[in-house]
């Protein structure tokens, strides 16, 4: 009689959202009982990484109840391209039955459309709105596609759009310089050779010199003319206005929709034709520009962006990303430098347009505002979903913190299917076998001990219903001593440099059965220390592979701010609807305004707030240093907290110009913010919350130029049973976002279901690679 199959044992190292994406991708295979078991690790006692957010649990006297303010590691908004997210949510949501208030994942999500940039234009700050449209579409159900081809035609109307619009604000000597009708006849005449010429040399048309000429002098016979050529030449060319350079741009649009929407089938005479049109309207642009004639910041603005959408195109052509070869081979540029290398001027690669993609995704080596870095190819890819792709509308906003929304549902459902949680367990270092070609045990810490440690320690509390994680331990659940001295010493457990020695430290081992398969979910600016084997197991030649990502995949620390103030928005003196905004001052260079979430805390009337704002940026990277240095962070968090005063200070008046000091029109009124304590002046910043995130796990992970080759994918390990997950990992996105990350963790369980168990993981993971475009 066969032997019993057991089933193998999946250790996941961390809980973040790759880690908890692999384990409900893996739970939901029917019969996975039967062929695995899953335990989580993590240190402290919330799950998240960098998506973790809290609930503060510390009444203030003489209150009985705490405010339950929402506490996040920054500003978390999902995008309308993150259809991979969202599926797993609405899954998550129909499963769970809801969360409290949020009965669905319509409730938990709602749209958002307005994006504000700032453009310091003529020496003053100015907005630009950016109201986008919405579709009838939603992201857990997907549906809107674009290929590379739609987004070249989409942008070419656009720019078609926008110069429309730049001729409104302008006089009309401002575009046409030529009024008398002999210039304007002279004009459109030689408009229409160089059409003519254009169309020619493209192999779309054969003329002589002499039919050229005639159909020049005697405009007339063009109808004649047209009606006796091709349909499709005939619809490319009917309707051009000859009497300004447009005419080639609407051309190029023209001749674009007319072509096949596979670009690999195009002709090569008709793409350089398009491009040679595209670059001749681009030359009228810039002469524009270079003259500055009668040019108000409307215009500026306008063709400013339109000079950057010109550049996109002609980059995309001339490095030939369209027809055959991938995003990532652009990777090896940083986008400024790329947009300059296909003519953007330097003032568009400055701009806020630019400016905000930075800001997005973080892009500053070592928190250096003044050397922003971001690869190009990577750039085009986020630049695209985000504004091509989205369902619905282009942001979703939480109704709740991001751990309420989005980690404890997971948490829920993963817990009702049998999925084991170690909270408070460290992973201190992964160890090879002798042969150094896997895993063989795990060294780990447990920092506390459990009141009962027959029962796992229950995380999270309810809210108004909702169930959400506390921002420290719940101490009742733990041993009374220890809880005592956690509180007495102001202890944080999700510190790397925390002073709190382990309650134990311990081994799992695969060859005593405590696992058979590895999952590691940290981020990488921890792997230096976790993985100091892996990186120097000179046995296996993955060891380079190793020591090259982790040097060349590059982290920054940030930092995230919120407010809460007495007065609503428009009594800030906001102008604008509810808005996110971005391109500000650095570093707090993004903004946005988020109280629709106060209706989720829990404020008495005498203390409550009618706004509450979010910020976030980078800080001057202060390196990662020895886990001994017990005082670094307090030493990060007095440097951030006294740059936020500073930007409050001098850069707030802008934003709201009404609730600034006649002393000071740039700087806040503080006693305008919320405090119980009733402190006075700038000590009111005291009673808000700015968070420093400066551990290895919660630095984030940046795209800069010649990286992307350096990243391994899930199964690329080199060690055969250790997977990896994670916005660090090559996993198509190669962004710092939460759509990449569950990305990875697909792609995660698609190795372990093949390669593992010989069973065919069916889910699409959606952009996996740039076939979409």
């Amino acid at each position: 009689m066969s032997e019993k199959f057991k089933p193998q044992k999946l250790a996941i190292l961390g809980g973040g959202i790759a880690s908890l994406t692999t384990a409900f991708e893996l739970t939901s295979q029917p019969g996975w009982e039967s062929l695995y078991e899953i335990t989580i690790y993590q240190m402290g006692w919330r799950l998240g990484g960098k998506c973790a957010s809290g609930r503060n649990i510390k009444p203030h006297e003489p209150y009985h109840e705490p405010d339950y303010r929402i506490e996040e590691h920054g500003l978390h908004i999902f995008f309308g391209f993150y259809e991979n997210a969202f599926r797993l949510l609405k899954q998550c949501y129909d499963e769970l039955g809801g969360n409290g208030p949020f009965s669905t994942i319509e409730d938990a999500f709602k749209p958002h459309s307005l994006i504000v940039l700032e453009e310091y234009i003529n020496q003053h700050w100015i907005n630009l709105p950016f109201d986008f449209p919405t579709n009838s579409l939603v992201p857990w159900q997907g549906g809107r596609t674009c290929s590379m081809w739609k987004h070249i035609c989409t942008t070419i109307k656009f720019v078609l759009q926008m110069y429309t619009e730049c001729k409104q604000f302008q006089p009309t000597n401002s575009y046409s310089q030529n009024s008398g009708c002999l210039e304007a006849f002279t004009q459109q005449m030689a408009f229409g050779k160089e059409v003519l010429e254009f169309l020619c040399d493209g192999g779309i048309l054969q003329l002589s010199d002499q039919l050229i000429q005639l159909l020049l002098k005697e405009p007339s016979r063009w109808g004649a003319w047209l009606g006796n050529i091709n349909q499709d030449i005939r619809t490319a060319l009917e309707g051009l206005d000859f009497s300004s350079e447009e005419v080639f741009l609407n051309l190029a649009y023209n001749l674009a929709q007319l072509l096949p929407i596979n670009p690999k089938t195009h002709r090569r005479e008709h793409r350089q034709l398009i491009l040679k049109l595209v670059e001749r309207f681009t030359e009228h642009l810039h002469g524009q520009l270079a003259a500055n004639i009668g040019l108000n910041a409307h215009t500026i603005w306008r063709l400013t962006l339109i000079d950057l959408a010109l550049a996109n195109i002609r980059g995309l052509f001339i490095d030939e990303v369209i027809y055959y070869r991938s995003l990532d081979s652009l990777d090896e540029y940083d986008y400024k430098e790329w947009l300059r290398k296909h003519g953007a001027r330097e003032a568009s690669v400055n701009s806020a347009f630019v400016r905000v993609l930075y800001d997005l995704v973080y892009g500053f080596p070592e928190g250096n505002v003044a050397k922003p870095q971001l690869a190009a190819g990577t750039a085009i890819r986020i630049l695209t979903t985000i504004i091509f792709q989205y369902n619905g509308a282009i942001m979703w906003k939480m109704q709740a913190g991001m751990g309420d929304t989005v980690i404890a549902p997971l948490y829920k459902v993963l817990e009702r299917r049998g999925v084991k949680f170690k909270f408070f367990h460290v992973a201190k270092q992964l160890h090879l076998d002798e042969d150094q070609n896997s895993i063989a045990s795990i060294t780990m810490a447990r920092q506390i001990n459990l009141k009962n440690p027959e029962q796992e320690y229950q995380p999270l509390i309810k809210v108004k219903d909702l169930l959400c994680w506390p921002t420290e331990p719940l101490y009742d659940q733990i041993v009374d001593e220890e809880a005592k001295k956690l509180q007495e010493k102001d202890i944080d457990l999700e510190s790397y440099w925390t002073p709190w020695q382990p309650v134990e430290e311990f081994t799992l081992s695969a060859k005593n059965g405590d696992f058979d398969i590895v999952l590691l979910g940290i981020s990488i600016a921890a792997l230096p220390s976790l993985c100091d084997e892996l990186i120097h197991a000179q046995k296996n030649p993955a060891h380079q592979k190793w020591r090259d990502m982790v040097t060349q995949v590059k982290t920054v620390t940030t930092q995230g701010g919120q407010l809460w103030l007495k007065p609503s928005l428009p009594q800030l003196g906001w102008k604008l609807p509810s808005s996110v905004l971005g391109a500000y001052v650095e570093p707090l260079d993004v903004y946005a305004d988020m109280s629709e979430l106060l209706q989720r805390e829990n404020w008495p009337s005498e203390h409550y707030p009618y706004n509450v704002a979010y910020f976030t940026g980078v800080i001057a990277d202060p390196g990662i240093p020895p886990n001994s240095e017990y005082g670094f962070p307090a030493q990060e968090q007095k440097k951030i907290e006294k740059q936020a005063i500073n930007f409050l200070k001098n850069h707030i008046g802008h934003l709201w110009p009404d609730v600034t000091l006649p002393e000071n029109p740039q700087g806040l009124n503080w006693d305008l913010l919320v405090d119980f304590q009733n402190r006075q002046g700038v000590e009111r910043f005291d009673a808000q919350y700015w968070r420093i995130n400066i551990n290895p796990t919660e630095r984030y992970v940046l795209s800069v130029p010649g990286s992307t080759k350096y990243r391994l994918k899930t199964d690329e390990s080199g060690f055969e049973n250790l997977y990896l997950a994670g916005d660090w990992i090559n996993n198509g996105y190669n962004s710092g976002c939460v759509e990449a990350t569950v990305m990875s963790a697909m792609q995660a369980t698609r190795a372990i279901l093949q390669q593992q168990f010989q069973i065919k993981y069916t889910k699409e993971i959606i952009r996996e690679s740039d076939s979409w475009l």
